[in-house]
């Protein structure tokens, strides 16, 4: 009877270590998360001109090459035509020169020189004029969604006015903020979980890189990994469940053991040892 209670009384001494262990341990490998969007950017204008078109409002998908918003660009279409104009009338001042020399004729080097930078110069103003008339068009440089629009049809925007900002949901970062002492634990591959509020569902992640700074008031330091997506819905429509830029939730790492916690937590150190 004896043995039995010793027995028993060793039992319930376990388990309350053993929970004692896993409640600190809960406490600890819990951090703050959200989700960051790989591609996210606000487009600006490249031109100082007014739009004629503006197709896409905030919320709106679209995909990679679709055109989202269009200039008035009448007049620098007219002053490229005019730059391509002179660089043809270059090119056959250069051409007539060279063909007038190799006859004979009296063309100084100076002469020749002159016709080659004119050349030159009038390719420049042609290739600039093509550059900015490339930006007649605002077209999507990815697949994604208009997060704000800050532009209407028939305003006149300036150059570096915001048009659209928009977002590729497509790829995801998870980004949590741990405490510095944790750090000598992870290591760069390691598996681990997040929970998104907004789902109520739970993800696996991979960790990909660690902020090396320390912030010195909170003692936390931030680390990125990846974190799988679910599907859209079969029939097209937006799944309440897609993962997106912004959502928040709680990322749960599982950190190695400390062989010294035991000892911390009430085993008497001078029976360590003993066998």
């Amino acid at each position: 009877m004896q043995t039995q209670t010793l027995a028993h009384a060793a039992l319930v001494l376990l388990l309350g270590l053993s929970l004692f262990s896993d409640a600190e341990a809960g406490e600890q490998t819990s951090a703050p998360a959200k989700l960051n969007a790989l591609s996210r950017v606000q487009l600006s204008s490249e031109l100082a001109a007014r739009l004629t078109e503006v197709r896409l409002r905030a919320g709106d998908r679209f995909k990679r090459g679709d055109l989202l918003a269009r200039f008035d660009c009448t007049e620098l279409k007219a002053e490229l035509e005019g730059a391509e104009s002179q660089q043809a009338l270059a090119r056959r001042q250069l051409d007539a020169n060279i063909s007038l020399r190799q006859l004979g004729g009296n063309i100084s080097e100076l002469e020749m020189v002159q016709s080659e930078a004119q050349l030159a110069e009038a390719k420049a103003n042609a290739k600039v004029l093509r550059h900015r008339n490339s930006h007649c068009e605002v077209r999507a440089p990815f697949d994604g969604f208009v997060v704000s629009r800050s532009i209407e049809p028939h305003q006149r925007v300036e150059v570096g006015a915001p048009l659209l900002e928009l977002v590729d949901n497509r790829g995801l970062e998870v980004e949590a903020i741990i405490p510095s002492g944790w750090l000598e634990k992870l290591t760069i591959g390691a598996h681990f979980e997040v929970t998104i509020n907004e789902t109520g569902r739970q993800y696996s992640a991979e960790l990909q890189r660690i902020v090396p700074v320390v912030d010195p008031v909170t003692r936390t330091v931030r680390v990125i990994g990846t974190i799988g997506q679910p599907q859209e819905s079969g029939t097209g429509g937006f799944n309440p469940a897609l993962l997106i830029s912004g959502m928040s939730g709680e990322a749960h790492f599982s950190l190695p053991e400390n062989s010294d916690a035991l000892l911390a937590n009430g085993a008497d150190p001078a029976l360590s040892g003993a066998n």
